[in-house]
């Protein structure tokens, strides 16, 4: 359990994390940090005086995490931050090319990996696709991050650590990944996107407890390392016990956030909880209409709950928010779906994809809309992307299996649907159908296993 001086104490902490991971360019960090700050109960803020940046300076000092720069430091270091807000991201890295001072080197090289992603996406094909698709491109940076930062590995700060973390990532050194990232966290534990990082590496319930253990020895009492477990339990569909363990002190202090809100909505969704997500989300919309973050999950479970008037509706407010966001193009793909208009539903899953090519959520549902049309090879493609991309989709994995089975491979369909259960042992959705499976292979007394394992947890 937290006391209110912890609170206190994290409060002061995340308003100077927001001052921080501005001034690193680390934009989701940074929104993290503010729904988290703005959930914090009004008892624990002192609003019988203005807020100041200048009346607070001794609390929100950050030069111990980013050392004062030269007067020219300082003046490049403010135009590249200008022109990284627009995106210019090869700018970035020209204007501050030569400079080493921490903060510089991070943007530097942080801009250079982003304008390699972003040059890798602009040269991938259209979306899908199919098996014959050349496969896509790699970041041409990485190789250059990669041998800048390697050499200095010792001396880096938590930002280098990240970016350093991110490259070994990308190169599948997940071991040296691991440690850089912890380290990062270490170091400097308010940058929720290292978190995100790390929480990349962890796909089992055996790597998540191990991962639990060794944060415990690093960060013994932090209440970011408790809403990062409890995401990643949720991420990896551990019990809900898990999730509720680390959640449950948190939610008695933010019950105000948002973000922890949206936590607590997507969990009940993840244990079939349908009505209780779907008041969690409505109170969400209710309270925030114009955040698309989570909504295209809540655009699924109106999908399974059949209410398309509210999934009309929720597409109709996404598109005149942003329609060029790739959550809202999935939620019209999904409303598409919901009314048997198939052809319309690929085409706006494309769009996101086109949007963001990362989007396995959508790589997952384009699948399943291959699936409705028949077109077994486009769907095995969109699925075997979306587990690229995210491993722990079990979704994905059920969908392979539903594929394989299509075109009479149930052989490989076993091995799809054994995936999806490891991912999955408490639904017995996963059981029933790799019961099917074996009974398609006259593996009897294992059919009958899995259909004793799914009547179990369907009577509980």
């Amino acid at each position: 359990m937290f006391s209110e001086q912890d609170i206190h104490q994290f409060k002061q902490q995340l308003q100077k994390a927001i001052l921080i991971c501005r001034e690193h360019c680390l934009y989701n960090s940074t929104k993290w940090v503010t729904e988290i700050l703005d959930g914090i109960p009004e008892h624990f803020l002192n609003n019988d005086q203005p807020f100041t940046i200048e009346s607070n300076l001794p609390l929100l000092t950050t030069t111990d995490l980013t050392p004062e720069l030269t007067a020219t430091e300082f003046d490049k270091y403010q135009r590249a931050q200008v022109l990284f807000e627009q995106c210019q991201f090869d700018n970035v890295a020209a204007i501050l090319k030569g400079y080493t001072a921490p903060r510089l080197r991070f943007l530097r090289l942080y801009a250079t990996y982003l304008a390699g992603e972003k040059h890798k996406e602009e040269a991938t094909q259209d979306i899908p696709v199919g098996p014959t698709e050349i496969q896509p491109k790699q970041n041409e940076a990485l190789n250059g991050i990669y041998e800048e930062l390697r050499p200095i590995r010792d001396s880096l700060d938590a930002f280098n650590l990240y970016l350093y973390g991110i490259v070994l990532c990308k190169r599948e050194m997940e071991k040296e990944a691991a440690a850089a990232l912890l380290e990062s966290v270490k170091m400097y534990e308010y940058n929720w996107s290292a978190w995100m990082q790390l929480g990349t590496l962890a796909s089992t319930t055996k790597q998540f407890y191990d991962l639990k253990e060794r944060l415990d020895q690093e960060l013994e009492k932090s209440i970011v390392k408790n809403l990062f477990l409890a995401r990643l339990a949720l991420e990896i569909h551990l019990p809900s016990n898990v999730f509720w363990e680390f959640m449950q002190p948190l939610e008695i202090h933010f019950k105000g956030s948002i973000y922890i809100k949206s936590q607590l909505a997507m969990a009940f969704y993840n244990a079939l909880e349908y009505d209780k997500a779907e008041d969690l989300f409505d109170q969400i919309r209710q309270e925030n209409p114009y955040r698309l973050e989570d909504m295209d999950v809540y655009s699924n479970l109106l999908y399974l709950q059949g209410s398309r008037e509210k999934l009309s509706v929720l597409a109709h407010e996404c598109i005149q928010i942003d329609q060029y966001q790739p959550e809202t193009c999935c939620i019209v793909a999904n409303y598409h779906s919901a009314t048997g208009e198939i052809a319309e539903s690929v085409k706006y899953f494309k769009r996101a994809l086109k949007l963001n090519r990362s989007y396995h959520l959508a790589w997952t549902l384009l699948g399943h809309d291959y699936i409705e049309l028949k077109n077994t090879d486009a769907a095995i493609d969109c699925y075997n992307r979306a587990i690229a991309i995210n491993r722990r989709d079990y979704r994905a994995w059920y969908g392979l299996g539903q594929a394989e089975e299509m075109i009479d491979k149930p052989e490989h369909a076993l091995y799809y649907y054994q995936k999806a259960t490891e991912l999955r042992p408490d639904d017995e959705r996963m059981w029933k159908a790799l019961g099917g499976c074996y009974g398609h292979l006259h593996q009897d007394d294992k059919a009958l296993e899995c259909y004793e394992r799914a009547a179990a947890l369907n009577n509980m």
